[in-house]
Parts: C-alpha cells; sequence; structure tokens
C-alpha cells in the first residue's frame, strides 16, 4: 500500500499535462479554470496520500504493539506452566513415553511410566559394582536411545538423570570388596553412571545414589523377588532453568 501512494501523487501530475495540453487551444479563462480545478484535485490527492500515509504508519505501529504483547504473554505463560509441577509430569511422562519407543525389546531393561529400569544380573558382574564387557555391549543402544530422549526436551526446562542402584534383601557374605547393599547398591549406580559418561552425557546432568533393599519392587523371599529387586532406575528430574 505504502509503496502505490508516489504513484498516485505521479498519476495526478501527469493527468494535469494532459488536461492543459487537451484543452490548450480553448478560451484563457475556461483553461485558467480547468487548470485550478485540477490543481485542487491534485493538492487534495496529495493530503489524502499523506493522511493514508500517516493511518499505515499507525497501524504498522499498532502491530508492532500487539504482536509484542503476544509474544510476551506466550512467553509469560510458557514460563507459568513450566513453573507448574503438573507442567513437570507431563513432560516426564511423554520423555518415558518416548524412550520407550525409541528402545529395542530386551529383557535387559524396561520403560515404566516414571523410570527406566535395568536388570542388575545382565548387565554386571555376579557380586560386584562392575559392568562386564558383556554388560556395556547390552547397553549400548540404552546410552543411544537416553541421548535422543534428552535432546528432544522442551527447552526452558533444566534436567538431571538420577542413577538408582537396589539390592535384594540378604545380607552380603564373605564379599571381601563390600561390607553391606549399601555399598554395593552405590557403586553399581556410580558404575552406570561412568558409562553414560563415557558415552556423552556431562557429568553435572548425573548423579548416583545407593537404596540397598529398601525399596523393593517385589515383597518376598523367592529367587523371582531377588531377582527383580537387583536393578538400576534411572529417574529424570526436572527443573526451570534459571
Amino acid at each position: 500500500m505504502r509503496a502505490r501512494l508516489p504513484l498516485l501523487i505521479a498519476l495526478a501530475s501527469l493527468l494535469t499535462a494532459y488536461a492543459a495540453s487537451a484543452i490548450g487551444d480553448a478560451h484563457p479563462a475556461v483553461v485558467q479554470a480547468e487548470l485550478d480545478k485540477l490543481r485542487q484535485y491534485v493538492t487534495d490527492v496529495g493530503t489524502r496520500v499523506v493522511q493514508l500515509q500517516q493511518l499505515l504508519i499507525e497501524s504498522e505501529q499498532r502491530n508492532h504493539t500487539q504482536a509484542q504483547l503476544i509474544d510476551n504473554l506466550e512467553r509469560q505463560l510458557s514460563e507459568r506452566g513450566q513453573r507448574e509441577p503438573q507442567y513437570r509430569q507431563r513432560v516426564r511422562r511423554a520423555w518415558f513415553d518416548g524412550l520407550a519407543t525409541r528402545l529395542p525389546a530386551s529383557p535387559v531393561y524396561r520403560v515404566e511410566e516414571d523410570r527406566l529400569i535395568v536388570a542388575a544380573d545382565t548387565v554386571f558382574v555376579f557380586g560386584t559394582g562392575e559392568l562386564g564387557a558383556e554388560g556395556e555391549s547390552r547397553l549400548q543402544s540404552l546410552a543411544h536411545a537416553l541421548q535422543q530422549a534428552v535432546a528432544a526436551l522442551p527447552q526452558g526446562l533444566d534436567w538431571r538423570l538420577r542413577v538408582e542402584g537396589h539390592t535384594d534383601r540378604r545380607p552380603l557374605r564373605n564379599n571381601a570388596r563390600f561390607a553391606s547393599n549399601w555399598e554395593l547398591s552405590t557403586a553399581r549406580a556410580v558404575s552406570l553412571l561412568r558409562f553414560l559418561q563415557r558415552h556423552g552425557f556431562a557429568p553435572d546432568t548425573l548423579y548416583a545414589a545407593g537404596f540397598a533393599a529398601t525399596r523393593p519392587l517385589t515383597r518376598g523371599d523367592g529367587k523371582s523377588a531377588h531377582r527383580r529387586n537387583r536393578r538400576i532406575e534411572v529417574h529424570l528430574e526436572l527443573t526451570e532453568a534459571s
């Protein structure tokens, strides 16, 4: 619209010149009267053009102000939503759902709605806190899927992975390396943490904790219950970005 306004002025000027040539043979008084009308027309057009330009400038300013208000409102709503626990709960649930779709089926791990569970017997050397070579091989796809999942998290949230070690309830016997299940569960959590660090996770995005047998998945003293309780859990923690 603004680019067309100067064309209107030029067109009015051309009309004046054309009219002057067209009535050039008429009576001077008639010529003068027609020229005066055309000049007035050109003046009116120029005035209207200036008014339209001013209206256009004001309209663009209003649009810019409204766009800024909308952007500010959207940002405030986003920030408010990210501070609400329900928002983080939804993000966390969606994150584990996405992780489940990225992982191939395996007896090594399973994804629940709020945690990733790794079966300790499938990756750790028996009675130790060390990942065996076979265990590390089995965890390769898991490390890759975790990297993809955290890369897909919404901006504006800080995140950390909490790596938990858990054992069954039977006390350790004749174990020269660990005094109790507390030390064993912590050592296993740290081993998985270091494995994830070697696969690209920054140290400040991970921390480890050992819970021994204080948080069993299954009650009882059967072999199946003990096997299920010997595990590593990975949890996602979300906080508002500072």
